[in-house]
C-alpha cells in the first residue's frame, strides 16, 4: 500500500521571480496549499459514502485533521492526522478506495497555471 501521494509542478518559467522575489512564491505556495486542503474537506459528504467518492463524514476526525506546513524552501507538506486516511484514499483488501486527496491535487493541478497567474500577478509563467 502507497505511503501517500507526491505531486510535481513545474515551475520552470519562474526563475526569475524566484530570484528576485523568493517571499511571493513563498506566499503563492501557503495559498496554494490551503485552497487544497479547503478543496479537500468540502470534498467529503454525508457518510455513508459510495466506493470512488470521498468518504462522507462520520466523527470528522480525518476532515479536522488535514493540514498543511512548511517544510522548506518552496516546499509545502499537506497531510492528515489520523491513520486510516490512506486507507480511504486507497482502499484495503475488504474496502474500496474512497479518494479525497488525490482528486483534490488533481483539481488543483488543473488549475495551477492559472492560479501562479492570478496570485503572483504575472502575464504568463
Amino acid at each position: 500500500m502507497p505511503d501517500g501521494a507526491n505531486f510535481t509542478a513545474d515551475f520552470s518559467g519562474m526563475d526569475k521571480l524566484l530570484r528576485e522575489e523568493p517571499g511571493k512564491v513563498d506566499r503563492f505556495l501557503d495559498w496554494m496549499a490551503e485552497s487544497i486542503v479547503t478543496d479537500a474537506k468540502l470534498s467529503m459528504g454525508e457518510s455513508p459514502s459510495a466506493p470512488g467518492d470521498p468518504p462522507g463524514v462520520d466523527t470528522g476526525a480525518l476532515r479536522a485533521s488535514i493540514t498543511w506546513e512548511n517544510t522548506g524552501p518552496h516546499e509545502r507538506t499537506i497531510s492528515d492526522g489520523v491513520e486510516y486516511g490512506v486507507y480511504l484514499e486507497y482502499g484495503t483488501e475488504k474496502m474500496a478506495a474512497r479518494p479525497w486527496m488525490v482528486p483534490a491535487f488533481a483539481r488543483a493541478q488543473e488549475r495551477m497555471e492559472q492560479d501562479a497567474k492570478d496570485q503572483l500577478g504575472l502575464d504568463e509563467l
